[in-house]
């Protein structure tokens, strides 16, 4: 850890109290001001009051200590973080409540705890964001970097890492040197790896060296752990960027037949418990969301058939799982152009011919076929409400891969089967970047994020996608008029 992180960390320790506390007494001050909503029953004086929250307070700071939120890493993620602080001040409260269950006297006001756990969140939240920002700030001005290594294959052009790294200094690095280790045909070559070792040496007299990123997928095992021991003598942190079986170990199982252990390789951690929880969570969400949007639902159908002619839900066979289902969602399009209708089926033809991605997926740049208020629907996403039904009926979930024509996934379903081994997703890895960051993403970058999401999920990353999703909606413009 950098002497930077150190000192972040304990300034943390110290934030988070401070914020604890001040929800805390904000809460009961907050009180005494809604009497005519609820009159106060109890006799709690304010000496009393911040006894109790001086022991609550550093419980909470342990809670986070035990949670992981110490580790102040400059490369940490804030929406994770976040979701770790909503979490953890949850369970505390948890344990309030119980508490006051069993014995009213310690805790006379429910208010008060429910007002305290909102304004901990709010408050925590925002001290870790303005340290956050202290942070970055002094990581673009070259304070607290991580000295980086790179280590690549002379044989690849492939550096999206390393320029990933260069125009993003709030990640915490600076790139020392990009070095490139010879590995031909299958032989290792001893002389190029005792070059590469007394070059790294080299590098940690000079320049010093806190990390080693290995990013060529083809080394040899022997080659990995001379570079791996390299880092274990020096303190270095060695990372690298895995393969398929390298990321599918995490989702392995010990049994044992007869005495003899046997390891079991799950193609995804959505299976036995995963399964059900991302499925209560389908139902609970869509259901509470189909009834607090049914006035949104009923005014966008009731623009969408007065502005033109037709249907007001488009329905199309989706690709789901290894076969299909009707796929409905609202109207966008003039009726006599959508897909189905002849002269819509001869103008889709048309327009591929300038698909604005390469590859089997088709998206099409100002199509004409889109109405005005389907270009609103779209780039508010109110288009894709009627998913929220697919999802309570199981045939679709919240977070998951994106959906497609069964046409277009035809064109590689029996090369990438594994892809289908869970419900498509109303949001996901793939629609945050393409409405962010790259429009066109391609159908092979598609497929590597499907992957490495069926093969990675857990709750943390489907809660991560959903509020990434709702920032995206509240906040960025989408980046291609689709």
């Amino acid at each position: 850890m950098k002497k930077s992180e150190l000192i972040f960390n304990i300034a943390s320790i110290f934030v988070d109290f401070i914020m604890i506390m001040a929800a805390g007494i904000a809460a009961f001050y907050l009180r005494f001001q809604l009497t005519e909503f609820r009159p106060i029953i109890y006799n709690l004086t304010a000496a009393n009051y911040l006894a109790i929250l001086f022991l609550i307070a550093p419980t909470i700071v342990v809670i986070f200590a035990l949670a992981g939120l110490y580790n102040l890493k400059g490369t940490r993620k804030m929406s994770r973080e976040i979701g770790k602080i909503i979490l953890t001040v949850s369970f505390a409260l948890l344990g309030i409540v119980v508490l006051f269950f069993f014995n009213q006297t310690i805790f006379p006001s429910r208010l008060i705890i429910l007002m305290t756990w909102a304004g901990t969140i709010v408050l925590v939240s925002l001290g870790r964001m303005i340290l956050r920002a202290i942070q970055i700030t002094l990581l673009k001005k070259g304070i607290g970097l991580h000295r980086l290594v790179i280590i690549d294959s002379p044989d690849t052009n492939d550096e999206n890492i390393f320029n990933e790294i260069l125009k993003r200094p709030e990640l915490g690095y600076k790139i020392i040197k990009l070095l490139k280790f010879n590995y031909r045909s299958g032989q290792l070559i001893n002389d190029d790896l005792e070059k590469l070792i007394n070059e790294l040496e080299q590098i940690r007299k000079d320049q010093g060296l806190d990390e080693i990123l290995q990013s060529n997928l083809h080394l040899p095992y022997e080659v990995n752990i001379r570079i791996l021991s390299f880092c274990h003598d020096y303190g270095i942190l060695f990372n690298f960027v895995p393969n398929y079986f390298e990321t599918a170990r995490r989702n392995i199982a010990v049994e044992t037949i007869g005495g003899t252990p046997i390891i079991n390789l799950k193609s995804t951690p959505l299976s036995g418990w995963g399964k059900v929880v991302k499925r209560v969570v389908d139902i609970i969400v869509s259901a509470i969301a189909l009834i607090i949007l049914s006035p949104i639902l009923l005014i966008v159908a009731i623009v969408i058939k007065l502005e033109s002619k037709g249907p007001v839900l488009f329905h199309q066979l989706r690709a789901a799982g290894l076969g299909a289902f009707e796929f409905y969602k609202f109207r966008t399009m003039y009726f006599e152009m959508s897909e189905g209708t002849p002269q819509g089926d001869k103008l889709r033809k048309d327009l591929e011919k300038n698909n604005a991605r390469v590859g089997p997926y088709v998206k099409i740049k100002n199509d004409p076929r889109v109405t005005r208020f389907g270009r609103i629907l779209r780039k508010t996403k109110l288009d894709e409400m009627p998913q929220l039904w697919h999802i309570l009926r199981g045939q679709m979930s919240l977070v998951g891969p994106r959906i497609h024509m069964v046409k277009e996934v035809d064109h590689f379903r029996n090369d990438y089967k594994r892809l289908f081994i869970i419900k498509p997703g109303a949001t996901g890895l793939t629609q945050i970047i393409q409405a962010t960051e790259k429009p066109e993403i391609s159908w092979q970058e598609e497929i590597q994020l499907d992957a490495f999401y069926i093969e990675n999920w857990s709750i943390w990353l489907d809660l991560t996608i959903i509020f990434k999703t709702i920032l995206v909606l509240l906040g960025r413009k989408p980046k291609a008029d689709y």
